[in-house]
């Protein structure tokens, strides 16, 4: 029988991020032209982790707090489109990448305030352009549409 070796997820938190952890970080990014890549372990190859002693770390919510002493809202994405990237102005969480979502629709002529067409959701915090259409779309109307679910009977066959 193997025995499996218990690792814990830490909250990463401004002001509470270990010298240890920070040092370690460092010693994982390989600077490549203008990104910071990692070279440490990758969860399913594209999310940066950690381990330090026993605990996981989350890279690039690390490096965001790192950089902005300020924890991230959301997801962090690497921006540049580098898959490994964690340079801290590379990296977006929700907000940002609102911000950039509502600057693109100013861009070409779109407002995104007040209700979305369904009226269900504000376009300023779900609101988005899509390249080729102009028009405002809400993403938190496309997020409604994913989690519905086609009901089937016992026998597998479509319901009327």
């Amino acid at each position: 029988m193997t025995s499996r070796r218990i690792v814990r997820t830490a909250p990463v938190t401004p002001g509470a991020v270990p010298t240890e952890v920070v040092w370690a970080f460092r010693d994982r990014i390989h600077r490549v032209g203008d990104h910071r890549l990692w070279k440490g372990t990758a969860d399913k190859g594209t999310t940066p982790v950690l381990y330090v002693d026993d605990t996981r770390y989350p890279a690039r919510p690390l490096a965001w707090i790192l950089h902005h002493n300020a924890a991230p809202a959301g997801l962090v994405k690497a921006g540049c489109g580098a898959r490994l990237c964690v340079h801290a102005p590379h990296l977006t969480d929700a907000v940002t990448r609102q911000r950039e979502r509502i600057l693109y629709a100013a861009l070409h002529g779109v407002t995104l305030a007040g209700p979305c067409p369904a009226g269900t959701h504000d376009l300023a915090e779900y609101g988005y352009v899509r390249p080729n259409g102009g028009l405002a779309e809400c993403r938190g109307c496309d997020n409604a549409r994913r989690r519905t679910t086609d009901h089937h009977d016992q026998e597998g066959a479509r319901a009327a």
